[in-house]
Formats: structure tokens, sequence, C-alpha cells
């Protein structure tokens, strides 16, 4: 006891310490939080189980949560990513103005569904650059190859190409996305070429791509008169099957 008949308290100062402090991250630690976190983990690898997903956050960050918070916790981050993929798409046509104003002369075509309930889907795009074309027209062989290939991501669809033979014997000329490789996206991809590099019915240039059905019969009707030749590649992957 003090004078004023305080109490006085004991304090000391403890140097070393053998005590930790308890986290208790129950409470932060949500799907939310996991597939924020895991976002561009998600995107990147799109074959990510659920599984792995939880094996992944024990080891990172020492934190045991269950299959079914892992599992919400992925579609949380794929409805993050489809949503700024709606974003970009949205961009697509300021894209295409950015290229016609800095490339004059640009050929730049998309193409939306409309449907019933006002909105607007993606469906075709195109771009052929307007130095490409005028390279293609002035110093190369009057020769194009033409495939398609799949896109594998979150966007799925198919890539299709014209390429040309130049220096070192390869240019890309014009190039698409189509929602799937059928007549009709073959159609629409090689009426843009024809026009763009000014093959009219085909007569004098040659063309060798590969023996799809959406193609071959697209090309009776673009360019019907145009000489078909047939890639190496694929005939040898034929002749592989045939034996």
């Amino acid at each position: 006891m003090d004078e004023a008949g305080g109490v006085i308290s004991n304090k000391s100062l403890k140097i070393e310490h053998n005590c930790a402090r308890n986290y208790k991250l129950g409470s932060i630690v949500t799907y939310s939080w996991i597939g924020e976190h895991y976002t561009k983990e998600i995107l990147h690898t799109q074959k990510l189980t659920i599984r792995q997903l939880r094996l992944e956050v024990i080891r990172k960050f020492g934190i045991h949560v269950s299959l079914s918070q892992c599992r919400r916790a992925k579609a949380h981050a794929i409805n993050l990513i489809e949503g700024t993929l709606i974003e970009h798409y949205a961009k697509l046509w300021f894209y295409g103005e950015e290229i016609r104003r800095s490339n004059p002369c640009s050929t730049v075509k998309m193409d939306v569904q409309c449907m019933p309930d006002g909105l607007n889907y993606f469906s075709k795009f195109y771009v052929c650059f307007a130095n490409v074309k005028s390279g293609w027209l002035e110093g190369c062989r009057k020769l194009l190859g033409i495939d398609g290939c799949f896109l594998k991501g979150v966007c799925n669809g198919e890539l299709l190409c014209d390429v040309g033979r130049d220096a070192i014997n390869h240019i890309p000329v014009a190039w698409a996305i189509v929602c799937v490789e059928n007549k009709e996206n073959w159609m629409w991809f090689l009426e843009l070429p024809r026009d763009d590099l000014e093959l009219g019915m085909g007569t004098g240039f040659t063309l060798m791509c590969d023996q799809h059905k959406g193609l071959m019969e697209a090309l009776k009707d673009v360019l019907r008169c145009v000489e078909h030749r047939q890639c190496a590649r694929h005939i040898v992957q034929i002749l592989r099957r045939g034996l």
C-alpha cells in the first residue's frame, strides 16, 4: 500500500518468452478467400482438381480445409474469371477500331449472335493487317497454307489461319477466331481473305490444307478454281492410320 492507500502493482520485464501466439484463421479462410487467392492458378491450370487444390492450400499456408470448401472455391474462381472475360469480350469492338486507326486499310471483322433475350454473344473475329496484306501481294509466292487448331483454355473455340511463304518460309497473312470448325465458318473465313488478297475464284493460286470436310466443301463454293495441294504431314498421318 502507498501513502494514499492505493495498491502498488508488482510489474517485471521478462526478456525470454516460451509462449506462442495462437492464430485462429477459421473466420478468414473461407471458400471465397481461397478462390480469390488461387484465381491465376486455376486460370492457367485448367486440370487442377479439388484434391490438388486442397493439398496446395495445406502445403502453402499450413491450413487444413475441407474438400467442399475447395470445391466452392474453384467454382468461385471460375465465376471471377468468366466475369473478367465478359468484360474483355466487350472491348473487342474497341480493339478492332484501334487496329483500323493505327493500321489504316487493315481489315477487322467481328460477328455476334443476337439472342432472343437481347444479348449478343461472340461468334467470330477476323484480322488482316494492311502491311502484311501488301507484303504478300507484292513479294510472296501465290501459295497459301490454311489450317485450324483448337484453343485450349477457359476460352474455347478454334483459330483459323492463312499462312504464306516469304524469305523465311512463313508469314501469317490473316487469322480468325471461330466457335467451331464447320463449313459455314470456313466459308466466312475464306471469303474475307479472298477479297483482301484479290484471289478472285482462285485462278493462278495454290492452296495447301488438310482434308477437313467443312473446308473442302467451302472451297468448292468460294475458291472453286484454286489449285489444291495436301499437307505432307497430314498425308503421313493418314498412311500411318491405314497401316
